[in-house]
């Protein structure tokens, strides 16, 4: 059935899996988080300025001209908080400093003006779930001091079972595996903890823990920061109940009682009073936006479903959440064996069902997740970067894949990830993040461009001597950064701005494509996922496409063999199996 809204300028026609949005005919600047590039680094593998193997706030500063160079408009930094690292910066012992292992406050302060000098925003990681056991609140909780009895969520044992021991209160598990609940023998009680257990659950129950909370980002807007993505928000409230969570039904087939996946989380995740919580961090963005008129951004991390429920964290006019939630449907709904129906489902699905008034978002990776090139093949990589970058909307890109960067092989004996380690030895591979966050391969010397020390805090993939951005910006011929870059260019046009939108599957499903056109000018996105060649007429796919087209960019080693900036007739498009091309008219 065909189904018919208005997003903020934009009017979606969708039916079936093809969706149509037309130009906009009154166009408005977009905030610049609507249309910059968002780059994730992770510090600890982006750039290591004083050789000791783990990245810093200087190595992060000392590769801004890249930032630059590959058209990035936004900067976002995982955590670099004061930190006893046993989640690597995501247990935060201080709010409201620096870790030493990344550098001081004068050097965050350098690099956040370094950033504006070059006109990019600054984002960073905030994470409202937990602190770290060894912050300061904690341990006043331990003690019951004053308001801070409280701060943590804490409760008394079921019972003690035939040796003496604490009985868990429940059977709450945590994300990474075990029980949720640790025993405290100072305090007589079990704290919950929905990661490890040095990152104990602050308690939204009591109302002065937001408080604190919010100080702390009032302490960063204060020194310039632009925007925040917030960290694992469904996991800020629970059930005051807490109740046993029942058994998934749907459970993935390797899953165990002592896995997360084993269960639903029906008492611990999403709950409404999350969303009530996050409104309070909105406004207090929104306030400083409406005083300065520099506009904030707050985006948030919630992997929930389906996308009606995660829909809710955009929050409404009335009441605001995020400027976006993150949008993982393409992690998590494309497969190893996917095609273009599989593609223009995500995007069909997102646009048919976002609210009226918002921003969508697209990203392919992240910290937590595969590299696309390991998930898949190396070869679809700029099909990807293409996809995300060209749609409406934000786009997030982690670090490396405008290179391509792969998964290293992690043995057990180099596993640092406490969601490898909790795993043991013979599953840590299910669940390791690992992989994907070793370290950004500069150049193909010793070290990568990235350490002049002589270990690393994870190993540099092998494969840095060919795979690297020095390299691919001096290749003779096409790379994926040389891919990459152009394609950043085009959302800087305002056929990316304001441009219609047509998208659908092509070829029964085997190719997926999308046009963008803006008085007259356009151009098209076309990808092929399977292994057989297919031939497109581009002109009967989609409206008001002219005979002839210029190949603005095709995907590295591209078959037929088709110069950029070359003519190319749009009756006949042939395309190989896992490459994409990009016509300008």
């Amino acid at each position: 059935m065909a189904c018919t809204r208005v997003f903020t300028f934009l009017l979606l026609l969708s039916s079936g899996l093809a969706i149509k949005l037309p130009e906009n005919p009154n166009p408005q600047p977009l905030a610049w988080w609507q249309q910059d590039i968002i780059y994730q680094v992770y510090p600890r593998s982006h750039m290591d300025s004083d050789g000791d193997g783990v990245g810093d706030l200087k190595g992060i500063e000392s590769k801004i001209d890249h930032f630059v160079d590959i058209g990035v408009g936004s900067v976002w930094l995982s955590p670099i908080y004061e930190s006893p690292m046993k989640d690597f910066g995501y247990d935060i012992s201080n709010f409201t400093n620096v870790d030493p292992i990344f550098g001081t406050m004068d050097d965050f302060t350098s690099l956040s003006n370094a950033l504006k000098e070059k006109g990019l925003k600054l984002v960073m990681d905030f994470v409202p779930n937990h602190s770290s056991d060894l912050h300061v609140w904690f341990n006043k909780s331990i003690h019951r001091e004053g308001k801070y009895e409280d701060y943590y969520v804490w409760r008394d044992p079921k019972g003690f079972d035939e040796e003496g021991n604490p009985i868990v209160p429940n059977n709450w598990i945590s994300s990474f595996g075990g029980s949720a609940w640790e025993w405290n023998e100072v305090r007589e009680q079990f704290y919950l903890h929905q990661f490890v257990a040095g990152q104990p659950d602050l308690n939204y129950e009591n109302p002065d823990v937001l408080k604190d909370m919010l100080a702390a980002l009032k302490f960063w807007l204060d020194l310039g920061v632009d925007g925040f993505r917030m960290d694992t928000v469904p996991s800020m409230f629970e059930d005051q109940r807490f109740l046993d969570e029942p058994e998934d039904p749907n459970r993935p087939p390797t899953s165990i009682p002592s896995d997360h996946s084993y269960w639903l989380h029906i008492y611990t995740y999403d709950l409404p009073a999350t969303r009530d919580a996050l409104a309070e961090y909105r406004k207090l963005l929104d306030i400083y936006s409406l005083t300065d008129g520099r506009e904030r951004c707050m985006m948030v991390e919630a992997y929930v479903n389906p996308l009606e429920q995660l829909f809710l964290y955009y929050g409404t006019k009335e009441k605001p959440v995020a400027h976006f939630p993150f949008n993982f449907e393409f992690i998590k709904r494309v497969t190893t064996n996917f095609n273009g129906t599989d593609i223009a489902g995500v995007v069909d699905e997102w646009f048919e069902k976002m609210p009226e008034g918002n921003t969508a978002n697209w990203l392919v990776g992240n910290h937590d997740q595969w590299r696309i090139a390991s998930r898949f093949t190396p070869e679809v990589v700029d099909a990807f970067n293409m996809l995300i970058m060209l749609l409406p909307g934000s786009q997030v890109t982690y670090y490396g894949e405008e290179i391509g960067m792969t998964n290293a092989n992690i043995t057990w004996e180099e596993t640092v990830d406490p969601a490898g380690c909790q795993a043991g030895p013979d599953r840590y591979q299910l669940f390791s993040r690992d992989p994907e966050r070793t370290p950004m391969q500069w150049t193909g010397e010793a070290g990568a461009g990235f350490t002049t020390g002589n270990s690393t805090w994870l190993p540099i993939n092998p494969n840095y001597r060919e795979l690297n951005v020095q390299a691919q910006n001096e290749a003779s011929g096409d790379s994926h950064l040389k891919v990459y870059k152009r394609v950043s260019a085009l959302r800087k046009t305002d056929t990316w701005r304001y441009g219609s939108l047509e998208a659908h599957a092509i070829d029964a499903g085997a190719a997926f494509g999308y046009s963008r056109i803006y008085q007259g000018k356009g151009f098209v996105f076309l990808a092929n996922y399977v292994d057989s060649n297919t031939t497109i007429n581009v002109g009967q796919e989609f409206d008001d496409i002219p005979a002839q087209a210029t190949v603005y960019t095709t995907s590295v080693n591209f078959q037929p063999e088709t110069a950029v900036g070359s003519s190319i007739s749009t009756s006949s498009v042939t395309i190989s199996g896992k490459h994409s091309i990009i016509l300008e008219f």
